[in-house]
C-alpha cells in the first residue's frame, strides 16, 4: 500500500508527518472533553487547544479543495492518519468553523466501510 512513485510516496509521508501537529492540538480537547470531570477541566487549555485545531484544520480544507483526497486523486496512505484525527475532531463536542472541502472529504471516508468498522468507534 505504500506508494512506488517517488512523488506520490512523498506526498503521502508529509501527511503522515504533519498529523504529528494536528493530533497535538486535538489531543488536549479530547483529554479535556472526554477524560476529564467537567470540574477539573482547564477552560483556557480546551479554548486554546480549540482555536490551534481549527487553525490547523485550515490546511486540510484547502488542500482537499484542489485534490479529493491528501494523497491525491485516490485514497492512499496519508490519508490514514489524518482521517483518525478528523474522527475525533468531528465527534468532539465543540463549535468548529466551516470547513467545506474537510467535510466533504470525511463524509466520504464515512462511505468507506473499514473506516466505519474500525475508527468510527465512540470516544471513550
Amino acid at each position: 500500500f505504500y506508494p512506488v512513485d517517488a512523488r506520490v510516496r512523498a506526498l503521502a509521508d508529509r501527511w503522515m508527518d504533519w498529523n504529528f501537529t494536528w493530533a497535538d492540538a486535538i489531543r488536549p480537547i479530547f483529554f479535556q472533553l472526554v477524560r476529564t470531570a467537567p470540574e477539573a477541566r482547564d477552560a483556557a487549555l480546551l479554548e486554546r487547544s480549540v482555536a490551534r485545531a481549527a487553525s490547523l484544520s485550515a490546511i486540510l480544507d484547502d488542500v482537499l479543495g484542489r485534490q479529493e483526497w491528501l494523497s491525491g486523486d485516490a485514497f492512499g496512505i496519508g490519508d490514514i492518519p489524518v482521517a483518525a484525527y478528523a474522527n475525533t475532531w468531528f465527534q468532539l463536542p465543540i463549535e468548529r468553523p466551516s470547513r467545506p472541502n474537510l467535510e466533504r472529504w470525511y463524509a466520504a471516508l464515512r462511505e468507506r466501510a473499514p473506516f466505519r468498522e474500525v475508527v468510527m468507534i465512540p470516544l471513550s
